[in-house]
């Protein structure tokens, strides 16, 4: 025999395939005699079997508690709905904010206009976040034969991220004169353009480059420095740079009073030992440190071959020029001296005995003995006629000036920045010492042609530039008279004293 309970309440009994069902409110029992073990006759009853009822247990009446739990319920459902169908369309509540720490210093921010009638203005739509975080930074300087594109590309960066950078720079800067040693520093953010370029020629040339709203900006910043003026006094003994140096100063000085003088006096051959140099000079400090001698104020050189003096003066027009004691200007046309050489290997001569041809032939020229790659400098301003290999000059440049003036410069050992044509100031460097063509030896070969005819270039009486104007005499003296009673107070080192 075979029986089984269900789970349901059907209210009617009903007889299916031969099984008695017994039914109550909450079990059905079930018996299928056909589906006895024993097979043989069938057996009903009489009455159900109750597995489980309410047949002869008492009714529970629900509790007073349980009904009013089951209002609260259903009222809490009923508005649940509401508050979804009908007010889905409001704005939500304005967050709740809260902030890290009760020490913040930013006032509160009151959600709610002042005036009721007052329109809440639309919220701004912020811009995309641009990742400007340093990710790398860059440090370099130029060597030989670099650009400043190359240089930076070198460092790892493209050439679409230089770009923009120069170009702003060349506002500020030109990078035509840009040289070996230059400094240059910066660095990039997260989206690889260069936010930071830095730029530095001197302490005091720096250049900066930034990133602003999308656009470079350059500027040359402003480097705080200190002058001092010195009065400087020394006997001179072999040279004038080993002098200035024994006396306490250095040689960029003996520099400057050499091109000051470069006109009048030859300070490789005409120096004698018991010279006596006086100088009133600025000396420019950044941070304390010394870093250069600027202008010359005044100057006065008393040897064997002259007194020679230098003023520095501004007309009222704003331009500056040096000038003798007596008005007269202290540039001349030409230069004495095209180089610094060591000595005069040959002078300008119809007899002299070739070193390589081993015979007597004319020198119509001077032969400036220098070591290889010594700067050599334009004499006067002029235009540029020839650049190349000549014969026995070897590398030669030729320069035509004003007056019917050229100047010749041979056995070069390369050329400077020029080329046939151009225009080139006096002082410009043209071209550097060397030994090519017919020479036994590095130096430079300068010859001078007046109206296409050679002359001595130590003997030429070359004009000067203009004198004070006759207006600005009275000015002019007034203005040296406290530069001549300083270097006439300036107490003269002797050659057995040294503070170098």
């Amino acid at each position: 025999m075979q029986c089984c309970a269900v789970l349901r309440k059907p209210t009617i009994d009903s007889f299916k395939n031969g099984v008695l069902e017994a039914q109550t409110n909450d079990w059905v029992f079930m018996m299928n005699p056909l589906h006895s073990t024993q097979g043989a006759s069938a057996m009903y009853l009489k009455k159900p079997i109750y597995v489980s009822g309410s047949s002869g247990r008492r009714s529970r009446r629900p509790s007073t508690f349980r009904q009013i739990s089951n209002l609260l319920f259903i009222a809490l459902v009923i508005g649940v709905n509401y508050l979804v169908f009908f007010h889905a369309d409001e704005a939500p509540s304005t967050p709740v904010i809260e902030r890290p720490d009760q020490t913040e210093t930013e006032p509160a921010v009151d959600p709610t206009p002042a005036d009721a009638n007052e329109v809440v203005p639309e919220p701004e739509v912020q811009p995309e976040e641009v990742d400007t975080a340093v990710v790398k930074s860059f440090k370099g300087r130029l060597n030989k034969g670099d650009t400043i594109v190359n240089a930076l590309m070198d460092q790892g960066l493209e050439y679409s991220q230089t770009m923009p950078v120069t170009a702003a720079m060349q506002r500020v800067f030109d990078f035509r004169k840009a040289q070996v040693g230059h400094r240059f520093e910066g660095t990039v953010d997260g989206h690889g353009r260069i936010q930071t370029f830095r730029y530095v020629t001197s302490p005091v040339d720096v250049f900066i480059v930034n990133l602003s709203e999308g656009e470079y900006v350059a500027s040359k910043k402003n480097i705080p420095v200190d002058r001092r003026t010195l009065e400087f006094g020394c006997t001179v003994d072999s040279s004038l740079f080993a002098s200035i140096t024994r006396c306490g100063e250095g040689p960029e000085l003996a520099q400057k009073v050499t091109e000051l003088f470069s006109f009048d006096v030859d300070f490789f051959q005409e120096i004698r030992r018991g010279d006596v140099l006086r100088v009133v000079v600025d000396k420019v400090y950044v941070n304390g440190r010394f870093l250069k001698y600027d202008r010359v104020q005044a100057a006065r050189y008393e040897g064997k071959f002259g007194v020679y003096t230098a003023f520095l003066y501004k007309d009222r027009d704003g331009g500056e020029a040096y000038y003798t004691e007596k008005g007269r200007a202290l540039r001349k046309e030409f230069l004495k001296t095209p180089l610094k050489y060591t000595r005069i290997s040959s002078g300008y001569t119809n007899r002299r005995f070739h070193p390589v041809l081993h015979k007597w032939k004319r020198h119509l020229a001077i032969d400036y003995a220098a070591s290889i790659n010594t700067p050599v400098q334009a004499v006067a301003t002029g235009t540029v006629k020839f650049v190349g290999k000549k014969g026995a000059s070897g590398n030669l440049i030729i320069i035509d000036h004003a007056g019917s003036y050229s100047s010749y410069y041979a056995h070069l050992n390369k050329f400077g920045r020029i080329k046939v044509g151009d225009r080139v100031d006096q002082r410009t460097v043209i071209g550097y010492v060397g030994q090519t063509g017919r020479a036994t030896g590095p130096h430079l070969h300068f010859a001078l042609k007046h109206h296409n005819k050679w002359v001595n270039p130590l003997k030429v009486k070359y004009t000067t530039a203009n004198p004070i104007k006759a207006d600005e005499r009275s000015r002019f003296n007034r203005t040296i008279r406290s530069l001549l009673a300083s270097l006439t107070g300036i107490t003269v080192q002797d050659l057995g004293e040294r503070r170098g």
